[in-house]
């Protein structure tokens, strides 16, 4: 008997991934990941900074799943691991996660279909479970100023406009770079600037309960990162910006002397 040629079904065929979802580790943090069980339509990216300090052990997993990749990257820096990802990424839509965070599957999907209801989506922004606020808008046009605290894993992109427009993480900004924050919201205002649209959803991605370096407002380095992520935003109009920002988190830095200096930088 002869070997059909035909091709299968397009109902039985395995859809091709629609998400990627891309988890930047260093070293020893791959032993920090705890993926879902494995979705339809859902695909994973790990891309391991300084490979040679990761647990073997932990890394046998992961790459034992078929919708799995584990990458290994000669760069340090969160921000050169998400710019891998925006290369290497080979599905439509790409969100980016950390490996201390939990991934909620659901969601990442709900948030992918936004995409697909708005063909002028450039960047969908969904929450993490902890700071969704209750009575949320069902969808909200993001500016420079509302994007403050989109981080991973709350956040989705369309890599073809993405890629189209040239855009990619600033290296200066980011874990492991000259500023330890900042990599994300300067992502998603370069979007913006570029007169790409971005719009927030009352979606949960994830779950990441414990503090963040964006957590911390004591840290002189922190602080001084800050002010440059403002400047890099908004440039000539920083030092209005700086106002109003330690005004707004004063409290947040100690009080108004702490919010002063940091106004006067």
């Amino acid at each position: 008997m002869q070997a059909s040629s035909a091709e299968p079904d397009a109902q039985t065929r395995p859809k091709a991934p629609l998400v990627t979802v891309a988890v930047s580790t260093l070293g020893q943090g791959i032993s920090r990941i705890r993926l879902p069980a494995a979705q339809a339509g859902i695909c994973y990216l790990i891309l391991l900074q300084r490979p040679e300090e990761a647990a073997v052990e932990a890394r046998k997993p992961l790459e034992a799943r078929l919708d799995v990749q584990v990458i290994a990257l000669d760069s340090i820096g969160l921000s050169n691991s998400r710019n891998e990802a925006l290369i290497r990424a080979g599905t439509p839509l790409l969100l980016f996660a950390d490996d201390d965070q939990a991934l909620d599957p659901a969601g990442i999907l709900a948030l992918a279909d936004a995409f697909s209801q708005d063909p002028d989506l450039t960047l969908a922004a969904g929450w993490r479970a902890e700071r969704l606020p209750e009575g949320a808008s069902p969808r909200q046009r993001l500016t420079r100023f509302n994007s403050g605290r989109i981080c991973a894993p709350e956040f989705m992109v369309n890599l073809d406009r993405i890629r189209a427009a040239g855009l990619c993480f600033d290296p200066e900004f980011g874990l492991g770079a000259h500023h330890g924050i900042g990599e994300d919201y300067i992502f998603t205002c370069d979007i913006l600037s570029a007169g790409l649209k971005g719009v927030a959803f009352p979606v949960i991605t994830g779950s990441h309960p414990h503090d963040s370096t964006g957590d911390n407002w004591s840290d002189p380095r922190i602080m001084r990162a800050r002010q440059a992520m403002i400047t890099r935003v908004f440039g000539p109009w920083a030092p209005v910006i700086r106002l109003a920002y330690a005004l707004k988190h004063r409290r947040r830095m100690g009080g108004m002397g702490q919010g002063l200096r940091f106004f006067l930088g």
